[in-house]
């Protein structure tokens, strides 16, 4: 009996980091979403900024970017607006396995009229 008593404590200490930096996966995968979501958005503000007639400097004044990049590129008959921003994952020891920092990129295609 005297034995079991520190067990608990040591299966807590065993599971404790595991737990935790799955905590930090999730929390880092749900800021690339989200992040996604806010670029995505921007996106499609712009494109439709650029249809009316808007200059890209007019539209970067508009819209907040929160440090995103917009970029259009006039190609032919078709417009690629393109917004990018890069985000560093707060998981302990994630840019050992990967990259230290995510570029999340979003394009939207459109014609040129």
């Amino acid at each position: 009996m005297k034995n079991e008593k520190g067990q608990a404590l040591v299966e807590f200490i065993i599971i404790l980091p595991v737990t935790l930096i799955l905590m930090f996966c999730v929390i880092d995968f749900a800021r690339v979403i989200s992040l996604r979501s806010d670029l995505e958005s921007i996106t499609q503000d712009a494109t439709i900024l650029l249809e009316s007639g808007k200059t890209k400097e007019d539209i970067e004044r508009e819209l907040d970017l929160n440090g995103a990049n917009l970029n259009i590129e006039i190609k032919g008959e078709y417009v690629d607006v393109k917004t990018s921003k890069e985000i560093k994952p707060i998981t302990p020891g994630f840019s050992y396995i990967l990259k230290d920092v995510f570029n999340v990129e979003v394009s939207r295609v459109i014609r040129n009229e």
